[in-house]
């Protein structure tokens, strides 16, 4: 397991730097969100990053699952991936835009992380070269897993279910931005009647699904 010392005030230093970068990049957004080409690093730090309180929430998530490995849809400038990083051995991550990805790796170089693996390019096209390496190496596979790009009901329902073999019977499964849209929603709605989860929790920023076959079938909501 890894340890960052002074994780959470070396990880909200760096964010709190970030909302200050006017620096101007070129966004390449495959999801739901924006559709302007040219923004600032504030901006998208501003904009794009998870609260600090849910943030640490998932990556207290983590920790309180032990979990040694953990796969990340949705990069953004790699903050949330660096609470994550608090206690797990190994991380995917995969993140579309390339200027995102590298503002990324700066965050982790100076956070001394190195046990993150990103991946670049639209998730269609690296998660089935991911599964082929997973499937030739006889990966373990996943015990959190947490969605948070591509922000189209649709595509969440379908990452879920190509995904969703590679959770541990134990494992989290996290999708974020749940009530971003009313398609979200019925997404979120749709997943959480699957009888595949034996237990679902709406925390309305994110939700969180597990198919433990300990767990009795609950549907919680959670405010916090």
């Amino acid at each position: 397991m890894h340890r960052l010392e002074g994780g959470d005030n070396r990880i909200e230093a760096l964010r709190a730097q970030l909302k200050k970068d006017n620096t101007q990049i070129e966004r390449v957004d495959f999801g739901a969100g924006s559709q302007a080409r040219l923004h600032t690093v504030r901006d998208v730090a501003t904009h794009s990053l998870k609260r600090p309180k849910d943030a640490a929430m998932i990556g207290n998530l983590a920790r309180s699952l032990q979990a040694e490995h953990i796969l990340e849809l949705g990069t953004s400038l790699g903050l949330t991936t660096a609470y994550l990083a608090h206690s797990a051995a190994h991380i995917t991550t995969c993140e579309g835009d390339p200027e995102i990805a590298q503002l990324a790796r700066n965050q982790w170089e100076k956070l001394g992380l190195t046990h993150i693996e990103l991946r670049e390019g639209p998730f269609s096209a690296t998660l089935p070269l991911l599964f082929e390496e997973w499937k030739a190496c006889n990966h373990p596979g996943f015990d959190l897993i947490f969605i948070d790009g591509h922000h189209i009901g649709k595509a969440l329902r379908t990452y879920v279910d190509q995904i969703k073999p590679w959770l541990r019977s134990s494992g989290v499964l996290v999708c974020d931005d749940i009530h971003w849209s009313p398609d979200m929603e019925h997404a979120w709605e749709a997943l959480t009647e699957d009888p595949h989860w034996t237990n679902a929790v709406d925390f309305y920023e994110w939700g969180m699904l597990t198919a433990n076959p300990d767990l009795t079938k609950e549907i919680r909501n959670i405010r916090f």
